[in-house]
């Protein structure tokens, strides 16, 4: 179910203005996701408290606008000031229903794969998060207690498995690099990737792309998958 629309908030980029499609869709995991909680689903409402959807609506957005060249965040937001995020509980999990949407994160009115596992990623982390502020258990006045709360965070999104020697790479630089060093960088996830070590960076074009490439066709050759 989809629908390609010319959205009506136009972008200002490059000194010209340039017209963004977007598109209207439903969502739902591949494999399981826990179903949550009224509450819960509240939180990540537009009618709960809010500051929990603004958060879920932003890093949906980023996640839907990556590989796109522009990485400002004030330009993404007003470029999409109409996209909405709805949550809807079923049965077997939950459903999301997006409103105007980025359309390069969809072909054929099918979400890319990679997009909608990070999407509902986002989810799980953000409900685990709230839920594990509003313990009794959480202390983050000290050291200690905040590095307990990082450790259960990694543990839930699987990043910490026991029997499972650690193997991800931290790439993190600028943006705006040239041609050569954007070579060096995808080279650098290559040489990685080879060695099946896995990539994380941020968001955005520059060093935050070129290794996260790199590793891909690397694993590809190396016929790693997951």
């Amino acid at each position: 179910m989809f629908t390609i629309l010319m959205l009506d908030c136009i972008a200002l980029m490059e000194n010209r203005m340039i017209p963004r499609q977007v598109i209207n869709a439903t969502v739902s995991p591949k494999g399981s996701l826990e179903t949550l909680s009224q509450r819960e689903v509240q939180q990540l409402s537009a009618a709960g408290s809010g500051s929990t959807y603004t958060l879920f609506r932003q890093c949906a957005l980023a996640i839907l606008n990556t590989g796109a060249h522009v990485d400002n965040a004030k330009t993404i937001l007003e470029a999409y000031e109409s996209f909405e995020v709805r949550i809807h509980q079923q049965d077997r999990g939950v459903r999301l229903e997006l409103l105007n949407a980025p359309a390069d994160a969809f072909v054929d009115g099918e979400m890319i794969a990679s997009t909608r596992e990070m999407l509902f990623s986002a989810l799980r982390d953000i409900v685990y998060t709230e839920s594990e502020l509003d313990s009794q258990r959480i202390d983050l006045s000290n050291s200690q207690g905040i590095t307990d709360y990082v450790f259960h965070l990694l543990r839930n999104a699987r990043t910490l498995r026991a029997g499972v020697e650690p193997k991800m790479v931290v790439c993190w630089g600028g943006h705006s690099i040239n041609s050569e060093e954007y070579k060096y960088t995808k080279k650098v996830g290559h040489e990685l990737g080879l060695r099946s070590l896995d990539i994380c960076t941020g968001c955005g074009p520059g060093v935050m792309k070129g290794p996260m490439k790199g590793a891909t066709i690397a694993h590809a050759k190396q016929r790693i998958v997951g």
